[in-house]
């Protein structure tokens, strides 16, 4: 660099100055993987998750509804709280534990086996392909494969009843 020299171009309406400098070296090298970070929030591309108090022991891929401060499971027949719907558990948990809940988008399961169409609220907050006759009609979403469904929750419709 030491014999660079000073460059000066004269063009109207401006002078462009360009000197010569000297410029540090910066060695990157490799490291080791370093200590696992903190798991973070849920947040399955696509879709919107939460995470929220177990009021009971709970499995994974059930429908919750949230009151007091905690999720328990949703029922059909569950008029007091049908309106509250909370989501879909991603995790089983023990009562007192955070429990992840997906509210929208897609959710993969390799144990499903949907035939494509809607998915509805079925007993205990399980997932259903048949239309309940009693109690609350709860949309949930669309399967679109055999392992994936789109959630995408409706608002419930009370049944009439026979």
């Amino acid at each position: 660099m030491a014999d660079a020299q000073t460059v000066i171009v004269d063009a109207v309406p401006f002078v462009l100055v360009v000197e010569p400098q000297q410029v540090a070296g910066v060695v990157v090298a490799s490291g080791g993987q370093g200590p696992a970070g903190r798991q973070g929030e849920p947040g399955p591309a696509g879709g919107s998750a939460v995470q929220r108090l177990a009021g009971e022991q709970l499995s994974a891929l059930r429908v919750v509804y949230e009151w007091a401060g905690v999720v328990r499971y949703l029922d059909l027949l569950d008029a007091s709280h049908i309106d509250q719907v909370a989501g879909v558990t991603l995790t089983a948990v023990e009562q007192g534990e955070l429990v992840n809940l997906q509210l929208s988008g897609p959710l993969d399961d390799a144990t499903w086996n949907w035939q494509p169409g809607p998915v509805w609220l079925g007993a205990a907050g399980t997932l259903t392909q048949i239309p309940p006759l009693d109690g609350h009609l709860l949309f949930i979403g669309n399967a679109v494969s055999p392992t994936r469904i789109i959630i995408n929750i409706d608002q419930p419709i009370a049944l009439a009843e026979e």
